[in-house]
């Protein structure tokens, strides 16, 4: 009898299940209509009975033709640099949307240490879709949206990006839109009160998590330094400083058009038509600024949270910048070994169990709510540090707790299957991430704007493999030479311990232990 619908799926399921210990032939039985198919789909003949076929997992499946119309090429990452020294990135996805941007080696640090300024940097985030020379904002976000486009900005202490993620055959129309953008802004003193309230607003709003990520950076490198001023001091900036500051860093060897989803030689010609007519010179110059690790202590009182919790931040210096590409791959490995987060994440249950900071931390004190490894890269410094969330009468706990396992980095080599852990995941996390074409975008302009070239796929892996427990122990070793930063924020830091001893015990000094 004909196998009914029921059986004929349930026989396909059995005859693709995956075999244990890797890929090999599996045996499968076909129903009698399927094999019929499947063999007419080949010899044009149909025979009456069942069939067996022995298909491995590695190879077509017999009868499915993919028809040349439907191949692609595997992705490819392209680079032009125009005659103006703006440099053109790109990656083709075939999907129906792109997304193109900017980004420019300009930030807080820059401001502050060239301009002698503060406060332009946050304006020109918040500000960056706010109208230029040819259209109002009310023309400009009415114009993104006939294109499907989504407006982003983000300005940082190093860089700042531009993007938008539109419709495929408007590509051309968010170049354009993004060009004057950057390039032709109209800033007025109405925007800039504007942009102040909005800034103000957010300040308010900010989660403690935010503000104690922000404070550590004083704390690392002092209040007055590039590194360690304030991303958006509260009421700072105008349009004259906003202006000078966009004449002084947005020049295009500072400069990275990037886009996923673009056809390359499309983005080339869309760039000499938006862009480099309306560039300005190429600026030559490095902006170096002084980025020293100091180490200290940063507290802010907040009374909104009331007593529910303190969040703090213990961090050292642990690598030398961006350009130490081993060092940061091994840092990187590292802070997904500690990994951590919330004790109930959006993620669900068992998100991250497995990473150090939840065995060791989370796990075992039930005081701490929050502990999670974080890293802070630069030019020529970079921080590792553990931020986490506990009552006020368990905040001193917290920080000790926290301050022991960046010690035990430099004393207790690393267990091989933990390290292996730590690098499958770190490696299954930039995958799955860079399935996002604004991921994707983001990865291409930064990586060029920072190493002027972009490491594949099979590179990145090949750089994670090679991390090894001396390299984790060397950074380990790297973290108490020098005394940390310790940030905390919350309505009652009464409780938090004296920052010599917590200095003295993350150096190994401190005798007594936890």
């Amino acid at each position: 009898p004909k196998p009914s619908h029921t059986e004929e799926m349930l026989h396909r399921a059995q005859r693709w299940a995956p075999a244990r210990g890797g890929l090999r032939p599996r045996r499968g039985r076909l129903s009698m209509s399927a094999a019929a198919e499947a063999r007419e789909r080949v010899s044009g003949t149909r025979e009456g009975s069942t069939e067996q076929v022995l298909v491995p997992m590695t190879e077509p499946f017999p009868g499915v033709v993919i028809p040349e119309k439907g191949r692609v090429p595997r992705p490819r990452t392209f680079e032009t640099e125009l005659g103006s020294g703006l440099r053109v990135v790109s990656q083709e996805t075939h999907g129906y949307m792109s997304c193109v941007g900017v980004v420019i080696e300009a930030g807080s640090a820059y401001e502050v240490s060239q301009l002698g300024s503060s406060g332009a940097t946050r304006l020109a985030e918040t500000l960056a879709w706010s109208g230029t020379m040819r259209r109002s904002r009310t023309e400009l976000l009415r114009d993104a949206d006939k294109m499907g486009a989504y407006l982003h900005a983000n300005a940082q202490r190093e860089q700042t990006l531009y993007c938008v993620d539109a419709l495929r055959e408007s590509t051309g129309d968010a170049v354009g839109l993004l060009a004057e953008a950057i390039l032709m802004p109209r800033i007025s003193d109405e925007d800039v009160a504007r942009a102040h309230q909005l800034d103000a607003l957010v300040r308010e709003n900010a989660t403690l998590d935010a503000k104690c990520r922000e404070t550590v950076h004083t704390a690392a490198y002092g209040e007055r330094t590039p590194l360690g001023a304030p991303l958006a001091p509260p009421g700072a900036g105008s349009a004259t400083a906003l202006a000078q500051y966009r004449g002084a860093f947005y020049r295009p060897d500072r400069m990275v058009l990037g886009a996923s989803g673009v056809d390359h030689t499309t983005l080339v010609e869309l760039a000499q038509r938006y862009l480099e007519p309306y560039l300005p010179p190429p600026s030559g110059d490095s902006f170096e600024y002084d980025s020293t690790y100091k180490g200290g202590t940063c507290f802010v009182l907040d009374d909104k949270m009331g007593d529910k919790e303190v969040r703090l931040a213990v961090a050292c210096e642990a690598c030398d910048g961006w350009h130490d590409e081993h060092a940061v791959v091994a840092l990187s490995v590292l802070q997904t070994l500690l990994g951590g987060g919330d004790s109930f994440s959006a993620g669900g249950p068992g998100k991250g169990m497995y990473s150090r900071l939840y065995r060791k931390v989370l796990n075992y004190n039930r005081y701490c709510d929050a502990a999670e490894a974080f890293v802070s890269v630069h030019r020529k410094t970079g921080l590792l540090g553990i931020v986490g969330a506990a009552k006020p009468q368990h905040a001193g706990f917290l920080a000790l707790a926290l301050a022991e396992q960046l010690r035990k980095l430099a004393v207790e080599p690393v267990h091989p299957e933990e390290l292996v852990r730590a690098k499958n995941m770190l490696k299954c996390n930039i995958l799955t991430q860079l399935e996002s074409r604004l991921v994707l975008f983001e990865d291409l302009a930064r990586q060029f704007a920072t190493y002027r070239k972009r490491q594949t796929l099979a590179e990145m892996s090949a750089a994670i493999d090679a991390v090894t427990a001396d390299d984790i122990l060397a950074i380990g070793r790297r973290l108490i030479q020098k005394p940390p930063a310790f940030a905390a924020v919350g309505k009652d830091l009464s409780k938090l311990p004296p920052f010599a001893y917590l200095s003295t015990l993350l150096s190994g000094n401190n005798s007594s232990g936890l």
